[in-house]
This record gives C-alpha cells, structure tokens and sequence, in this order.
C-alpha cells in the first residue's frame, strides 16, 4: 500500500484515524507520517 493512496482515500473519507493506525502497526507507514496526513486534512 503506497502512501499517495493512503492519503488519497484518507481524504476521500474511506479510511479513517483508526486505519491510519493500522497501516503504522503494520509497517506501511510511519508514525510521523500518520500524523502528516491527519496535519492535512485539518488545515
């Protein structure tokens, strides 16, 4: 799983703060960058 498609559907709605979580537990991303994509949608 990339890190574009991540944000992308994280920003779609389709993954929430929960699976941004899973995808750090599971090695896809970083902690930092969990944080990056949620910095974004807020902004």
């Amino acid at each position: 799983m990339s890190k574009t498609l991540i944000k992308m559907y994280y920003r779609m709605g389709i993954y929430s703060d929960a699976d941004l979580e899973t995808f750090v537990n599971a090695g896809y991303i970083s902690e930092v960058e969990a944080k990056e994509i949620k910095k974004n949608i807020d902004a």
